[in-house]
């Protein structure tokens, strides 16, 4: 069903319960107007659209449509070129998800995961904080393999899916215009020998690598540090500031002793390292 108001033809009304991009899209869209000073009855006057249909569409209760999300987003004063507009254009389109999932088969995992991925992949930065793990993204592939068997349900074949879907997901970190990473990483993460000390090792140097990109900052939470504000365990935003992402980076180790945290634990993994300590 759609709804025809002025000039501008509002949605088809959804049959499913709201995606997180339809939910995120709808947020983003209400952000806009209250920033704007508007209420509901005059932005609806100023788009020139029904308040009901604008409701629906904050409330993620219709599929919006990027002729609907272009007119709106001209409306409040965005150009063609504005960073938000092509981000919001691209949670209404699919944006490079779209092409992404159809060439990397979805492996069988909850309901709510290739939702994720899409939002990950459309993305244009993401804040990870993880406890005791080398984030997703920037795994190695027999790191990933031995973080996954550690799951005592998992079995071989689904295994062997999951670590190259993993793998495809770092194309986010080379596209043409590459997924920004900022990751806090609790110490123990550079620490415990996941997978043996050869792959932990390899990790280790990839992770060094990794540092060098332009598009990823890493930072270590030191074991010495007093407090910890992700005490509730590991989390990922997508493209959004929040205060605990400013406080955990501010008590994480700035990046060249971070650099030299990891560099240590790599020494303290290559060949020798007992006798020399011995010493």
């Amino acid at each position: 069903m759609t709804v025809c108001v002025a000039s501008v033809t509002i949605g088809v009304m959804a049959t499913r319960p709201p995606t997180v991009r339809r939910r995120r899209l709808g947020v983003q869209l209400r952000k806009i107007r209250e920033d704007r000073g508007l209420t509901l009855d005059g932005a609806a006057d100023f788009l020139k659209i029904s308040k009901s249909a604008l409701s629906r569409m904050e409330n993620a209760q219709i599929v919006a449509r990027v002729h609907e999300i272009n007119y709106i987003l001209m409306m409040y004063g965005f150009e063609e070129d504005d960073d938000l507009r092509t981000a919001l254009i691209g949670l209404a389109t699919g944006g490079p998800s779209r092409d992404w999932i159809r060439r990397h088969k979805l492996p069988g995992k909850g309901p709510n995961y290739g939702e994720y991925v899409m939002l990950e992949q459309d993305s244009s930065e993401l804040f990870t904080y993880h406890t005791d793990l080398i984030p997703g993204l920037l795994q190695t592939p027999e790191y990933a393999r031995a973080v996954m068997t550690s799951v005592p349900s998992s079995k071989p074949g689904d295994i062997d899916q999951l670590v190259a879907y993993r793998m495809a997901r770092k194309e986010a970190l080379t596209r043409p215009d590459p997924l920004a990473i900022h990751a806090v990483i609790g110490e123990a993460s550079v620490c415990q020998w996941m997978g043996g000390r050869e792959v932990m090792l390899a990790q280790l140097r990839y992770l060094l690598e990794l540092t060098e990109w332009p598009n990823i900052d890493v930072r270590i939470l030191p074991f010495s540090a007093t407090g910890n504000p992700g005490v509730d365990g590991s989390f990922t935003i997508l493209h959004v500031e929040s205060a605990i992402q400013a406080e955990l980076s501010r008590v994480a180790l700035p990046p060249t002793e971070t650099r030299e945290r990891i560099e240590q634990a790599v020494r303290d993994l290559e060949p020798g390292a007992a006798e020399r300590t011995s010493r």
